[in-house]
């Protein structure tokens, strides 16, 4: 639209809604003039319009969030099928975890079933993790602002 010339104004949702939230009949061609109303008299709080790389950085972050997430979910997961039985984890490196686990499970062959399939799907969360890891940084890398808050002295 501003490329058409018009001028752009984003609005704060929560203070327009409460405005409009007064109104005695809600429709949407009185919400508009409600709002053009808010325009005209200047009775607004206007917000900075975020920019696609901003909005893709910001899904790439909740993206690489939520894999993270998941992931430490199934393996506290695993740690909790391993203790009704009796079995302890205890503290664990990453890279030791899945041995560990085999090593406790070994001789029961409905624990051996279940947790490898929580070991496969922790394998594909950590190379998606990875990934995703490999890719915020490769942004980071390239950003001014990110260097900027990374320089020493």
């Amino acid at each position: 639209m501003q490329e058409a010339g018009f001028e752009l104004i984003l609005m704060e949702t929560r203070q327009v809604k409460a405005v409009l939230k007064a109104m005695p009949v809600k429709t949407d061609r009185r919400d508009a003039e409600g709002i053009a109303r808010l325009l005209r008299m200047g009775w607004f709080r206007p917000v900075h319009c975020k920019s696609v790389s901003a909005q893709e950085m910001r899904a790439l972050l909740s993206a690489r969030k939520a894999v993270q997430k998941a992931l430490l979910d199934i393996e506290q997961s695993l740690r909790g099928v391993l203790r009704n039985f009796g079995l302890k984890l205890g503290p664990v490196s990453k890279i030791r975890y899945e041995a560990r686990i085999r090593d406790l499970v070994a001789g029961n062959s409905a624990l051996e079933a279940a947790s490898a399939a929580i070991l496969r799907a922790r394998a594909v969360l950590r190379s998606e993790l990875s990934a995703l890891e490999r890719r915020v940084l490769t942004l980071a890398r390239h950003d001014d602002a990110c260097r900027r808050h990374c320089q020493v002295g």
